[in-house]
């Protein structure tokens, strides 16, 4: 019996993690100019298309505009001819029954659930470090870091909401790593490693209103190269 138990908690905080603890993010392909789009933690996977909701990227008036994607064996890739790349995927809703059981669905289909929850992945990707490196871009969250990565010096990351600095966002490498919040000028610092970087982020808010779940989680991952 205690196995049992054990087995369903585990069961359901897997389906948890799958849910809250995955993010978005790009890498190069060997075709060149390439991206593919993975989705995982520790180890990646496939996932539906449906789920995407967004490929942006800016055109020469500095606006962002949507970019186009091909989906191929549950990956998407992108050919994004920009120096910066807005991902947003969103993952569903889960609701966590009485049972401590996690599924992918709605409060009005589990009305009986705890909680429903909407968690959201959102990504930027500096694939070249230029003026609009540094600059916001009129969306809900943004990651803007305050100067060009250099490995193995702190690097200074304004964490915006609305475009405005938010006070208390985790910011570091991933929700299970070592974090900084930031401060009342919605600045944490990042010690960038040489070569790739992911700089995690998550946002959580209540919600009023919605028949489908009462809560949304944000997780935002910004990426870029250092020297």
């Amino acid at each position: 019996m205690q196995f049992k138990k054990l087995t369903v908690g585990l069961t359901a905080l897997l389906g948890f993690s799958m849910a809250n603890a995955h993010n978005v993010w790009l890498e190069p392909t060997s075709s060149q100019g390439e991206y593919v789009m993975k989705f995982g933690h520790i180890e990646t996977g496939s996932y539906p298309q449906h789920k995407i909701q967004s490929f942006q990227v800016l055109n020469s008036q500095g606006k962002l505009t949507a970019l186009d994607y091909k989906f191929k064996d549950g990956e998407a890739y992108i050919v994004p001819k920009s120096d910066l790349v807005f991902i947003a995927f969103n993952n569903g809703v889960w609701s966590k029954l009485p049972s401590g059981k996690y599924v992918e669905k709605t409060k009005r289909e589990e009305p009986s659930a705890e909680f429903s929850t909407n968690p959201l992945k959102l990504g930027k990707a500096i694939l070249k470090w230029d003026e609009q490196s540094f600059k916001a871009h009129d969306v809900t969250y943004e990651l803007i870091p305050q100067a060009r990565a250099e490995a193995g010096k702190p690097l200074a990351i304004l964490v915006l909401h609305n475009g405005k600095p938010v006070q208390g966002i985790k910011v570091g490498v991933g929700e299970d790593a070592p974090f900084n919040l930031t401060n009342e000028k919605g600045i944490a610092e990042f010690t960038p490693v040489k070569g790739y970087n992911k700089v995690w982020a998550e946002f959580e808010e209540n919600v009023q209103g919605n028949p489908d779940y009462d809560r949304r989680s944000i997780e935002y991952m910004l990426t870029f190269d250092a020297q």
